[in-house]
């Protein structure tokens, strides 16, 4: 497996330990570990699943029964909270998500054990704006901010100092 699929089996896995698994995101995973060679039988039940379909609960079940079959161990809670906002800040710069839903899983700095809890502050008064300002639907200039913010958080992981 290379490092990209790990990594993205690692962000998967820890959603899943914080909050849920995006199911979406799990099969398609599970599809592009078979394609890789990784085709054990946890990996195929959940490749098999629909992505429209699949629930949370289920989501997580089978990523556990891949992650297990696989020997991953489960993160610790700091680690956990660095996958998820790294993978957060990166696709909120893609516009692969949203502002509205960045803005959102951002609060995972807040996490019991996070490395990034000083910026909790930052991110709690963006989505306030957001939703008490702005009606829940992001404008240009929150976009702007948000972006903003997650370049901090990249870089402070990047530097290896997420304090």
């Amino acid at each position: 497996m290379n490092d990209a699929l790990l990594r993205r089996l690692r962000v998967e896995q820890a959603r899943a330990l914080l909050d849920d698994a995006d199911p979406h995101h799990a099969v398609m995973l599970a599809c592009d570990l078979l394609v890789a060679g990784v085709d054990g039988d946890a990996v195929v039940a959940l490749a098999a699943e629909s992505a429209r379909t699949l629930q949370a609960y289920d989501a997580n079940r089978r990523l556990a029964a891949v992650t297990a079959e696989l020997g991953l161990p489960e993160p610790d809670l700091p680690t956990a909270v660095v996958l998820i906002a790294a993978d957060t800040c990166e696709r909120i710069l893609d516009r692969s998500i949203s502002v509205e839903v960045g803005a959102h899983r951002l609060y995972v700095v807040g996490h019991d054990g996070s490395p990034l809890g000083d910026l909790l502050p930052a991110v709690a008064a963006l989505a306030a704006h957001l939703e008490d300002d702005l009606g829940g639907r992001a404008d240009d200039d929150l976009h702007t901010r948000l972006a903003a913010l997650a370049r901090t958080i990249l870089r402070r992981l990047e530097a290896g100092n997420p304090t």
